[in-house]
Parts: structure tokens; sequence; C-alpha cells
């Protein structure tokens, strides 16, 4: 997997004495990198004829979304794809393996959006939960919406909701699917005005869904690697930029371009 590439590509070289000037910092950052199939990409550019890619830092008005402070690396066409799925769809699920990008893809389009919801964009990270029953206290928290005696949460979101143009993301509903489910179709049903974007390595399977299935990045062909073409290929751009963070300077060659390659695999 690309989420520990990185970290093994330094290690070994460091090893064989292919590294040098690798501080006890970098080899720590190395192994503590986050490289999620699609995850922000740092500048400059990654071989001969790569397109540069300016940083993010801005966060978008309304919502809660999280500042990026880097790019994203390739997934323009599939950026372009779930945000025209939104436009027509009130609940899209990004489905697919994990590590496979489905978060970084969906602020990545949460934030391609945002100016279509004046209400805001809205982040819930449900990774953290374990309990299905709290599904809705964590989009309340997010919201703003506090909890009253004798009301059932549910019902205040609705109430919240209603009349607002609003897309909320739920992130990872995997491990709580029914209850992110049952949620959805609750809000869906009563505010015309929302949109859910979704997370998950399963479907919700609710009325109205519609499933994207995120696809992998780009990989060479290992059996005929051309140095000069290699920045084209998006998980190998992805790989050289999160080295970067670690080895400024970091360049492929002919030397280690197979070695990167069988990693990115």
């Amino acid at each position: 997997m690309l989420t520990c590439a990185t970290s093994r590509l330094l290690l070994f070289w460091g090893s064989k004495g292919l590294v040098t000037g690798m501080t006890k910092r970098h080899t720590q950052n190395a192994r503590t990198l986050r490289l999620v199939g699609s995850e922000p990409e740092a500048n400059p550019a990654v071989a001969p004829g790569a397109p540069d890619h300016t940083p993010i830092v801005e966060r978008p008005p309304g919502g809660n979304l999280p500042v990026q402070l880097t790019s994203f690396v390739g997934r323009e066409r599939e950026v372009s794809e779930v945000e025209g799925l939104l436009s027509d769809h009130r609940l899209v699920t990004l489905t697919g393996p994990g590590g496979s990008g489905k978060t970084r893809l969906a602020l990545a389009v949460a934030f391609g959006v945002a100016a279509s919801f004046e209400d805001g964009v809205w982040l819930i990270e449900l990774a953290p939960l374990s309990d299905p029953d709290l599904v809705p206290q964590a989009v309340a928290q997010a919201l703003g919406v506090r909890e009253v005696p004798g009301q059932p949460l549910t019902e205040k979101l609705v109430a919240h909701l209603q009349g607002r143009k609003v897309l909320l993301v739920l992130d990872n509903c995997e491990h709580l699917v029914e209850a992110c489910a049952m949620l959805s179709d609750r809000l869906l049903r009563s505010c015309l005005e929302l949109r859910v974007l979704a997370t998950s390595r399963e479907t919700l399977s609710i009325a109205g869904e519609y499933t994207w299935l995120v696809p992998s990045l780009l990989l060479p062909d290992r059996e005929r690697l051309a140095v000069e073409e290699l920045g084209r290929f998006e998980a190998i751009r992805l790989f050289v930029e999160r080295t970067r963070a670690v080895r400024p300077g970091f360049e492929i060659t002919e030397q280690n371009a197979r070695v990167i390659a069988q990693i990115c695999q």
C-alpha cells in the first residue's frame, strides 16, 4: 500500500547507504507520513514534464472543513465527476477499500462545491465512534445543534436543516452503516435542500443513493519504465512529493525508478 511506501523506501535506502544526511527527525517523519490514495501534495513538480501544484491554504466560507495546507495529487477527472454527481443526486457514497483515497477525494470535492452551499459544508468524522447511537450527536456537534431534554436529537437536526442549503460529508461510515443510513434517510426526506457526500467501504443502501467506486491511482508498467514519463503517473507523483517532505531534493533516476514503481504497486 502507498500508505507507508515513503517510509519503507527511505529506511531501505538508509540501510544500504543510498541516502545520506538523513537526520533522526527525517526518519521519524518518514514513519509517520500519511500517504492516502490521493492525499495532498507538496510543491514542486515530480519529474520532467510533470505539472506544478500550488498549495491550497484557504478555508471555504461556511462550514468546518479543515484547512488544506498542501495541494491535491491528480484525481482531476474524479473530482469533476463526483462534483457533477452531487448536482444530480442528493446522496453520493464514495466506496472502496481502506487507503484508496476516499476521504481525501471527498474533501477535494467538498472544497470544490463549497460555494454552491450557502449554509455551509460540514465534515462529520465518524472513525473515532464505536457506538451507532452517537452518530446523530456527531452531526449535531459539527453543526452546533444543542440537545434539548425530552426532544429527539434527530428531530432537532431536521428543524435546524430544513430550508438550509447544506452539504454534510459523512466520513468513514462503514462500521456504523445502519445508523448512518437511518439518519441520512430521515434528514434527506425532510430537508429538501440538503445533500450528503459519504465515504464508506460499504454502501448505505437507501433510496436515492448513488454509489461511486474510487479508482486506484495511475501506475506505470514496471516492465517498460521511462524516467522522463514517470511524472504523469499519479501514484509516482504522490510518492515523490511525500519523499521530498522528508528529504528535499529527492529525484527519480534510472537507478531508483524500478524500486519506486515496485513500492507504489
